[in-house]
């Protein structure tokens, strides 16, 4: 069965259009989306916008005025913490019907079990790219000299410390030496 290379692209085109159409749509929608929260006392309540801001919060009794400066910020780190949850699902569930593009996208082109990784997909493109392999082997060259010049600077350092070892051991033999008059030894 031959492929029509051009009936596959205005395919995939296609598809692509839709898509962005669709998340243009849901991004619109999120936009404009809130979630509303009332503690459980009715104390207050809360909106959020779609990455968890505060739009507004409502006190609905002066209960609040006679709480304990603790009890008020954990009554309302609660609500708070409530519809962040209940906006951060909202976003999630209006977004999971985007998370399978790729599978669709590959199943109308025909590419269907080809690679689903970015880096898979385009290692044949890079390899073809007259650069290919040259940043790896840039990366080793420098791994190798940074190894080269850890290694000198150790030699360095050990010299240095075996010159002041000798310098050290002559300062203490020049001080065992006596001074003066040598008295010579007749056996």
């Amino acid at each position: 069965m031959a492929m029509d290379f051009e009936s596959i692209l205005k395919d995939a085109m296609s598809a692509l259009h839709e898509q962005r159409d669709k998340m243009l749509e849901a991004k619109r929608e999120l936009d404009a989306a809130t979630t509303s929260v009332t503690s459980r006392d009715r104390m207050v309540s809360v909106t959020v916008g779609p990455q968890g801001q505060v739009i507004s919060m409502t006190f609905h009794t002066k209960a609040y005025q006679s709480m304990a400066p603790a009890e008020l910020a954990a009554a309302l780190v609660t609500v708070l913490n409530e519809a962040r949850a209940r906006m951060g699902s909202e976003v999630i569930e209006r977004i999971k019907g985007f998370q399978d593009f790729s599978g669709h996208l590959r199943s109308v082109t025909g590419l269907a079990g080809t690679p689903v990784e970015m880096d898979e997909l385009l290692k044949p493109l890079r390899a073809m790219a007259p650069a290919f392999g040259q940043e790896e082997s840039l990366e080793e060259l420098r791994a190798s000299r940074q190894e080269e010049f850890a290694a000198e600077e150790q030699a360095a350092r050990a010299s240095s410390e075996q010159q002041a070892k000798q310098d050290e051991f002559e300062a203490e033999a020049e001080s065992r030496i006596p001074t003066g008059k040598q008295e010579e030894f007749h056996g």
